[in-house]
């Protein structure tokens, strides 16, 4: 009866690693050429002057660099790899999935605050745009390094895996990390943002002319949908480290991974193509970046609109 239980289990284990090998194929084959073909037609049809197109341009990126580590992952799912091929694809997924959630989350805030502050966001310096893209990719690299430092190489039944390798304290303590700074965080950021321009949308003078835009929509819905499954994972996990329990939901813990693969997929279509209004033929110039430049109540209001309305973003 016991070795009918552990065969059954490993039959479990191992079409769920079938499972996430297909998707994470898939992702892989649809993925990359999709982001390849984004910044191709971002650098040669949107307005190149623009903090939101710096912003998809560098998700776009960080999606590549995420998705181009999944045939080692396959791989890994299917036969042993060695331990510097583990500890090296590891902080390249590690790095540009966080780096493409900070992105997201700076999307979200920049474009909050071009509707709050739309005067002192038409004034940020190319300078400061860099820092800011810079400091994303340090913060990514930080975020990472629980999770690098604590992968390691270990035999299973089978072979060699690249898997977690800590006691239960150290485990819960990182698990912990990785759940607030690569999920909850940024999204309550971004549902906050959210909030802020739908409150700006509806309220005072702007209030019967604009709505809130699509986009900042999109990504909290798109985030969630594919991130929460692997939260509920982690979550899970923590709960059984809490109680001194086994996880129950551990065998679909792959396939709830392969999920935030295919956010890096739907990110080219959900941000670039769906910006019509930020190619250079359809939206206004941006206003001019000088700090001594006063805005008039209609430079104002159309620099607020341009915030809440992607056609003119």
């Amino acid at each position: 009866m016991q070795n009918h239980s552990s065969s059954s289990f490993n039959s479990t284990i191992w079409s769920t690693r079938l499972v996430s090998s297909g998707l994470m194929g898939l992702c892989f084959m649809i993925g990359v050429p999709g982001n390849i073909a984004v910044i191709l037609f971002i650098v040669r049809h949107f307005k190149k002057d623009n903090f939101t197109v710096h912003l998809m341009l560098n998700m776009a990126a960080a999606d590549i660099l995420c998705l181009i580590t999944l045939p080692v992952w396959i791989y890994s799912d299917l036969n042993s790899i060695d331990q510097s091929t583990c500890k090296l694809f590891t902080v390249l997924v590690y790095c540009s999935t966080y780096s493409s959630v900070i992105t997201v989350t700076m999307l979200s805030v920049y474009r909050c605050l071009r509707i709050r502050h739309p005067q002192t966001w038409s004034r940020m310096s190319r300078r400061r745009e860099r820092t800011l893209l810079f400091c994303g990719w340090a913060l990514a690299l930080l975020f990472s390094c629980p999770g690098v430092l604590t992968q390691e190489i270990i035999q299973s039944e089978s072979k060699m895996e690249c898997e977690r390798n800590l006691d239960s304290d150290t485990r819960l303590i990182v698990a912990v990390m990785e759940s607030l700074l690569g999920f909850f965080l940024p999204f309550i950021i971004m549902l906050t943002s959210y909030y802020c321009i739908h409150k700006m949308a509806t309220q005072g003078a702007f209030r019967h002319r604009y709505r809130p835009t699509k986009l900042v929509t999109r990504i909290v819905i798109v985030f969630f949908l594919f991130w929460a499954p692997h939260q509920i994972i982690k979550l899970e996990e923590i709960c059984a480290l809490l109680l001194k329990s086994k996880p129950v939901l551990s065998p679909v813990g792959d396939i709830a991974g392969s999920l935030t693969f295919v956010n890096s997929c739907v990110n080219p279509f959900l941000y670039a193509f769906s910006s019509k209004g930020l190619r250079q033929h359809t939206h206004p110039e941006e206003p001019r970046r000088t700090e001594g430049s006063q805005h008039s109540q209609r430079d104002h209001s159309k620099a607020v609109n341009s915030s809440l309305n992607p056609s003119t973003a």
